[in-house]
């Protein structure tokens, strides 16, 4: 059996050992706040522009550019000729590779010229027939590439998401 207190409970807090009857004085405890993590947010920049440093749509080379004959438009109008004309001497410098290579691989080597097949000599087979299909290939390789060209250089004039220059 448990011994029971001889002292009742005391309402007003604990006592002190030994002494029986006086209460021990309550002494707050400071309440420390736990910080709660906030989520970092971060900073939004705003650039600010000067006026004469601000790229406005006007400012971008367009139609207006190559119609109205500005500097601008010279120089789009240069670049585009430029890579057309790259394009046109990279084609016929294959072009001539091509018609070129047989002629000098007859000379360094004459045992081909004496070859025939089907009675026919071999020098008129490649010369009559074999560079159709490459001159062919080179033509497709130009039509194509000046295509792709011309559509860049019109992405780049006109873009489809400007408005039309007035």
């Amino acid at each position: 059996m448990p011994a029971a207190d001889p002292q009742p409970a005391d309402p007003s807090g604990p006592v002190a050992a030994g002494s029986g009857s006086v209460p021990v004085p309550q002494v707050p405890v400071p309440q420390v706040p736990v910080p709660v993590p906030v989520p970092q947010v971060p900073v939004r920049q705003v650039v600010v522009w000067r006026p004469d440093q601000a790229v406005l749509p006007h400012d971008i080379p367009g139609l207006g550019d190559l119609r109205d004959d500005t500097s601008q438009g010279r120089l789009l109008g240069r670049s585009y000729l430029r890579a057309q004309l790259g394009l046109s001497l990279m084609c016929l410098a294959l072009a001539l590779a091509a018609t070129t290579s047989y002629p000098v691989i007859a000379a360094l080597a004459p045992a081909i010229t004496t070859v025939t097949v089907a009675g026919l000599p071999l020098t008129l087979i490649v010369l009559g027939f074999a560079f159709y299909p490459v001159l062919l290939a080179i033509g497709w390789f130009y039509n194509r590439q000046a295509r792709q060209l011309e559509a860049r250089f019109t992405d780049l004039v006109n873009p489809p998401r400007r408005p039309p220059d007035v």
